[in-house]
């Protein structure tokens, strides 16, 4: 299964970056979204992969929804996470699936196109870029920590964004908002980031990376501390959480408090 979501993962991000830096043509631009042409057709590209090898899999993508098949597998897509980076010719987007079973994440493919990256993770099985085994850093001091940012895009407004995300900019060396949240767990799960605060955001486009960084070994809680359990997809929960490299884990969580 993780080959044929890896090669489902290709395949979309070919067309993709086949596309990137084109003059592209919005379906409908919002005050915090676009919508393309290419994130449709980045999604039928990964569902017929998906649908050829594994007919009786559900899938739920960002564009389609569900297309209902089967109660045990459920494939949770984002044809293109960062859909407003790639409009505006940013190269941080990527296509993130992962596989829930029976309630469970059990794997998760990011693909970065722009630099062929692929990640991947298996549930108990460990994370990996390329075929090159990944782990989360072992960072101490916070006045050097990098970090990102991820907020829900209609659940926080931009005053919230400015007042929460305040301490974190001044505290730490560097607070990103990449607004692709699907490579930021990749990068915390591979080192080179050191921690993510999520803020009312969907689970869709993070599911896969979650895993990812999880396997790597990143500590993922809500903001009160409690450990993080995926719990069987729905379309409209939000999570708050944090994560981290583990050192990092009660600094960062505490600043949270403060800012909350």
């Amino acid at each position: 299964m993780i080959e044929i979501a890896k090669e489902a993962a290709r395949q979309a991000g070919a067309f993709l970056q086949e596309r990137f830096l084109e003059t592209l043509i919005p379906d409908e631009e919002l005050h915090n979204d676009v919508k393309l042409a290419e994130d449709k057709e980045s999604e039928r590209r990964i569902i017929e992969v998906l649908h050829g090898h594994f007919p009786d899999h559900t899938i739920f993508s960002e564009e389609i929804g569900y297309v209902e098949r089967g109660d045990e597998y459920l494939w949770i897509i984002d044809p293109l996470d960062g859909t407003n980076n790639y409009f505006v010719g940013y190269p941080y987007f990527s296509v993130s699936i992962a596989l829930q079973y029976k309630g469970e994440v059990v794997l998760g493919v990011v693909y970065n196109p722009v630099a062929a990256q692929m990640f991947w993770a298996e549930k108990g099985k460990g994370a990996y870029l390329n075929g090159k085994r990944m782990k989360v850093n072992g960072r101490t001091d916070l006045s050097k920590a990098v970090g990102t940012y991820v907020r829900g895009r209609h659940s926080v407004t931009k005053e919230e964004e400015l007042a929460f995300t305040r301490p974190f900019m001044l505290q730490t060396k560097r607070l990103m908002r990449n607004v692709g949240p699907a490579l930021d767990w990749c990068l915390l799960a591979n080192g080179w980031l050191d921690y993510i605060v999520m803020q009312k955001s969907g689970i869709m486009d993070v599911a896969a990376g979650i895993l990812i960084a999880q396997e790597a070994g990143a500590a993922v809680t809500d903001w009160s501390g409690a450990a993080y359990s995926h719990e069987a997809f729905e379309t409209d929960r939000l999570a708050s959480l944090v994560a981290s490299n583990g050192p990092l884990h009660e600094q960062i969580r505490s600043m949270i408090e403060a800012s909350s």
